[in-house]
């Protein structure tokens, strides 16, 4: 048995493969379980374990963009990490499979004024209206950033994965607040050849506002398509 003091990894409790994690007292207490111990097979518990995991690789590939790392760590509670308040806000939107259309990669914002979205075998590209007739831009908002994340799924071949994730963003200076914007998100090579491999994607993309410091303002909602 292991106590993990201070909490690194916030408030667990549950089982993950021989171990198993308890809270008590503020403390979390990691406990081996016998080798011989084997995982429930009925149904139920192998869905959830199914979800867990793609909810985690979900959520690992939120952290991953520095951008909507910021904006989880502004909103989550201190009692947990950030990739736990990705992942609990995710996770039942999250199929056994693969992530939905209802996943987020933003904890709520103003609506992303988006008038088209194409994802082509090379790019991504976006058109948007004035982001200030979404929401009222502050005179210190200066930049933005855009992350998106693409949901490959339905593979050509049944021996590649259900499901793959690519991650984009683009960083935008003195960003024109006031006027139409067309964004693009170029892919890079591998990223195109792992895209060629699915029939079906589900893009997620959000923005956000920043400061001449570099520090988020706001940020909008989870755009789905």
């Amino acid at each position: 048995m292991a106590v993990i003091k201070g909490n690194v990894l916030g408030n667990l409790s549950g089982k993950l493969g021989n171990l198993s994690a308890r809270t008590v007292q503020g403390r979390t207490v990691l406990a081996a379980r016998p080798s011989s111990f084997a995982a429930s097979q009925d149904p139920d518990s192998i869905a959830v374990r199914q979800k867990f995991a793609v909810t985690a690789n979900f959520s690992k590939n939120v952290l991953s963009i520095p951008v909507l790392k910021s904006i989880w760590d502004k909103v989550k509670s201190s009692k947990i990490t950030v990739f736990n308040a990705i992942f609990k806000n995710n996770f039942q939107h999250s199929t056994v499979e693969r992530p939905t259309d209802q996943n987020i990669i933003t904890p709520d914002g103003f609506t992303l004024p988006v008038t088209s979205a194409v994802v082509g075998a090379n790019d991504v590209t976006v058109e948007l209206t004035a982001i200030n007739d979404a929401t009222v831009i502050k005179g210190y908002e200066e930049d933005i950033s855009f992350a998106a994340m693409l949901i490959l799924h339905n593979p050509i071949s049944e021996e590649d994965e259900p499901f793959s994730i690519i991650t984009l963003s683009e960083d935008v200076d003195t960003f024109d607040f006031g006027n139409p914007y067309t964004l693009t998100m170029a892919l890079h090579a591998s990223e195109s050849t792992e895209a060629a491999k699915y029939q079906n994607n589900i893009l997620l993309l959000a923005a956000a506002t920043k400061d001449d410091y570099d520090k988020v303002v706001q940020y909008s909602k989870t755009f789905a398509q």
